[in-house]
C-alpha cells in the first residue's frame, strides 16, 4: 500500500513515499495526504508554502534562495547553477531588481550582482536565453496547486471552499505570469497522473484568448468565495477582482494593439478588445464602490510639501495600510528565507561591501514627473547646463512622488557618509568647478584644497569606467534598515496589488471605452493624493505617463510597454544620466567660521550649488538598448519543445 506523507518546511515542498508494510505506522513528524486535507492547521501550512513558492509575484523574481542547493522551485535552472546564481535571481536576493533594469526606468549598475540582464537590454532576447523564464517553475507550482484544489473537494473542513479558492487564485496568478510572457500556454487544470498517456503528459498550447479568459473568469468566480477582508498576506475578494481587472486590461490591449499568429496561439482578434475593457472597468468599479479600500493618506499631517513626501514613502512602509489589496509579508529572523534584500540592493552607501545602488534611474525617467503646478518636468537641457543650481531649485518643486521614490545628491539618508558636508546626507558629485570655469578632477590626489573631488556615493564611478545616472531608487527603502550585514535583512512587505493600480486600470479601460470623464476623475484622484495639480483633460499618453510615475519600480512598466506594442520604440532608445559638479565658489561662500567657547567652529549657512553635465548613451557607449519585434513573446526554448514536440515555438525564434 502507498502512503503520501507531507513534511512542512518553508524552503520547499517535499513528499515521502513508502510501500513496505513495516512502515505502515504513522510517523510523528509527517502526515499522510488524507490527514492533511482534514486538518485546518496543516492545510494552512501547506497553503503558506504555495504562497512562498509563488515568487513571480515579487517583481517577477524567478527562484527561491535556499542556500547552496537549488530547491525544487528552481527547476528552470537545473542543478548546474551555484548558489550565487540562485541568489541573483531569487525573490529573497537580487531577483526583484531585474524587472526595473530591463525597462526604461533605470539601468543596471553592472557591479556586484550575481546575474546580469544588461546584455538582454542591449541586444534583445535570443532563443534559449532563459531571460525572465517562468515555464518549468510555473508548471511545477501548477501541479502542486492542482493537487490541493482537487484534494479539497473531499475535505470536510468548514473552510474547504475558501482554502480551495485561495489555491485557485494562486493558480490563476501563476498562469498570468506565464501568459504575459509566452501567449497561449497549455492549460493544465487537473493533476496529471504519472502513468498518464502521452497526449496528456505532452499537451499542446491553448490559444492566448482561451488562457486570458480562463484567468479572468477564474478570478471573477473565486471572488465570490474568498473572504472580503482577511490579512493582506492572503488573497481576498478584492485581490481577485484586482487581478481580473489587470488580466482583462492586458487582454484588451493585446487585442487592440497586437496581431494574431500561429492560429491564435499568440494574439487576440481586435473585435474582442471592447469586451475585455468592459470587464476590467466593471471589476474595478466593484472594488471602488464596495471594498472600503482607498488611497493611503495616513501620514498627510498638515498637507505641507514634506507631508506629501512622507505619506508617499509610507504607502510602502506602513504594513497592511488601507491601500494594500495583497502583499508578501516579510517577517522573521534576519538572513532567513522570509525576508528580502531590497535595502542592501537599493540604498545609498554605506552598505556591505560598498555595493547597493544596483538600479540607477535614468534622467529621461525623472523628466516624466511634473512640477506641482502641473507643468511639464522637462526643461531645456541647454538651460540646465547654463548655470549652477541648488538641489531645491532642481527638485524641490517637483511631483512629491519623485522625491519620495528616488534619491539623489544632498538627499537625507541616515548614516550616509556625506563628506564634505557631514554625515546623513548623500554626496554624489563628481568634480569641482573652479571660478575660472575649469573642472578639477584628479583621481590620484582626489582632493582640492582639502575637499574630495568626488562624493562618497561616486567612488566606484570615479575612474569613469562605470556610468551613474545621478539617481537611486528610494521606494520601499526603510530608514534604519540593516544594510551592513548581508542579504535577506529587509522587512518591508512587498505590495503585489494596491488600490492605486485599480484606479489606473479603471482610467485606462474607461478611456478605451470612450468614458473620458471617469478616466479623468480616476487619474486626478491619484495626482491629488500625490500633491500635484490635476489634469484638465485626459489622453492615452497622459494615462501611460501616470502609470509610469505612480507604479515605478513595481514591475509594471516593462509589461505595459509590451502589451501596448510600443516597446520596439520606447525600449530601443538611448538613455541619459546627469553628473553633478560641485561649484567651488558657492561651496566656500556657504561656510562661515565663528568662535564658540573660545574655539573656531565652521558652519554651513547656505546650500552649495552644482553644475549639471549630461551623460548620453549611458547604458553603453557602443550599443544603445534594443527591443526586437519578436520579443513581444518570450521564447519557449529548445529544451522545452524537444521534450514536448506538441509545443509550437513562438514566432521569430
Amino acid at each position: 500500500m502507498k502512503k503520501i506523507f507531507y513534511a512542512f518546511t518553508l524552503a520547499a515542498l517535499f513528499t515521502a513515499v513508502s510501500c513496505a508494510d513495516y512502515l505502515e505506522q504513522t510517523p510523528t513528524n509527517q502526515y499522510t495526504d488524507a490527514q492533511v486535507w482534514q486538518d485546518e492547521y496543516l492545510v494552512e501550512s501547506h497553503l503558506a508554502e504555495l504562497y512562498a513558492a509563488s515568487v513571480f509575484m515579487i517583481n517577477d523574481a524567478l527562484a527561491s534562495y535556499d542556500g547552496p542547493n537549488p530547491s525544487p522551485l528552481n527547476v528552470d535552472f537545473g542543478t548546474n547553477y551555484n548558489w550565487n546564481f540562485n541568489l541573483g535571481v531569487s525573490a529573497q536576493g537580487e531577483g526583484p531588481i531585474h524587472a526595473t533594469t530591463i525597462a526604461d526606468e533605470g539601468k543596471y549598475s553592472q557591479r556586484g550582482a550575481q546575474t546580469n540582464y544588461h546584455g538582454y537590454k542591449l541586444y534583445g532576447i535570443q532563443k534559449n536565453s532563459g531571460f525572465m523564464r517562468w515555464w518549468s517553475n510555473g508548471y511545477y507550482l501548477n501541479r502542486q496547486l492542482n493537487h490541493m484544489i482537487e484534494s479539497m473537494e473531499s475535505s470536510t473542513l468548514s473552510k474547504a471552499k475558501a482554502f480551495q479558492a485561495e489555491a485557485r487564485f494562486l493558480r490563476a496568478f501563476n498562469y498570468f505570469a506565464m501568459v504575459k510572457r509566452y501567449g497561449g500556454v497549455p492549460l493544465i487544470l487537473k493533476e496529471t497522473p504519472i502513468d498518464a498517456p502521452d497526449e496528456i503528459v505532452y499537451p499542446p498550447r491553448n490559444k492566448e484568448k482561451d488562457c486570458w479568459d480562463f484567468i479572468i473568469n477564474e478570478c471573477l468566480e473565486i471572488a465570490e468565495l474568498l473572504e472580503p477582508n482577511p490579512t493582506t498576506a492572503h488573497a481576498s475578494k478584492w485581490a481577485a477582482l484586482a487581478l481580473a481587472s489587470r488580466a482583462a486590461l492586458y487582454a484588451g490591449s493585446i487585442a487592440q494593439y497586437g496581431q494574431v499568429d500561429l492560429d491564435g496561439l499568440v494574439g487576440i482578434d481586435a473585435s474582442e478588445a471592447k469586451g475585455y475593457y468592459e470587464t476590467a472597468a466593471k471589476a474595478c468599479e466593484e472594488i471602488m464602490t464596495k471594498s472600503g479600500k482607498g488611497l493611503y493618506k495616513g501620514s498627510m499631517g498638515d498637507g505641507k510639501a514634506e507631508d506629501y513626501v512622507k505619506n508617499l514613502e509610507d504607502v510602502f512602509l506602513v504594513k497592511d495600510n488601507n491601500e494594500v489589496l495583497l502583499s508578501k509579508h516579510h517577517q522573521g529572523q534576519p538572513g532567513g528565507i522570509n525576508l528580502w534584500s531590497w535595502d542592501i540592493c537599493m540604498s545609498p552607501k554605506p552598505n556591505a561591501w560598498s555595493v547597493g545602488q544596483y538600479v540607477h534611474p535614468y534622467y529621461d525617467f525623472v523628466e516624466n514627473f511634473d512640477f506641482v503646478d502641473g507643468t511639464s518636468g522637462k526643461i531645456d537641457r541647454s538651460v540646465l547646463t547654463s548655470r549652477s543650481w541648488t538641489m531645491d531649485e532642481l527638485w524641490g518643486n517637483r511631483d512629491p512622488r519623485l522625491r519620495a521614490w528616488t534619491w539623489t545628491n544632498r538627499y537625507h539618508w541616515a548614516g550616509a557618509v556625506g563628506f564634505p558636508w557631514g554625515n546623513d546626507t548623500v554626496s554624489m558629485y563628481r568634480g569641482i568647478r573652479l571660478p575660472d570655469g575649469t573642472d578639477y578632477y584628479d583621481i590620484t590626489e582626489n582632493v582640492y584644497e582639502g575637499v574630495q573631488c568626488w562624493g562618497d556615493q561616486m567612488q566606484e564611478m570615479a575612474t569613469g569606467s562605470m556610468y551613474h545616472t545621478g539617481f537611486g531608487v528610494a521606494k520601499y527603502l526603510e530608514p534604519g534598515s540593516d544594510c551592513m550585514t548581508w542579504f535577506v535583512y529587509s522587512t518591508t512587505d512587498y505590495i503585489i496589488l494596491r488600490y492605486a493600480e485599480v484606479l489606473l486600470n479603471y482610467a485606462e479601460a474607461c478611456f478605451e471605452l470612450g468614458r473620458k470623464g471617469e478616466a479623468l476623475d480616476a487619474i486626478n484622484q491619484i495626482r491629488d493624493r500625490a500633491g500635484v495639480a490635476g489634469l484638465k483633460n485626459v489622453t492615452m499618453d497622459a494615462i501611460r505617463k501616470e502609470r509610469l510615475c505612480e507604479l515605478c519600480f513595481e514591475n509594471h512598466r516593462y509589461w505595459d510597454l509590451r502589451r501596448w506594442r510600443i516597446a520596439e520604440t520606447e525600449l530601443s532608445k538611448p538613455h541619459s544620466g546627469i553628473t553633478y559638479v560641485l561649484d567651488w565658489a558657492s561651496y566656500q561662500a556657504s561656510l562661515k567660521t565663528k568662535t564658540v567657547d573660545g574655539k573656531q567652529v565652521t558652519e554651513r549657512t547656505a546650500e552649495p550649488r552644482f553644475w549639471i553635465e549630461f551623460e548620453d548613451h549611458i547604458d553603453s557607449k557602443t550599443q544603445d538598448p534594443t527591443f526586437l519585434s519578436n520579443n513581444y513573446y518570450l521564447p519557449i526554448g529548445d529544451g522545452t519543445t524537444t521534450v514536448n514536440p506538441n509545443l509550437r515555438e513562438n514566432p521569430g525564434y
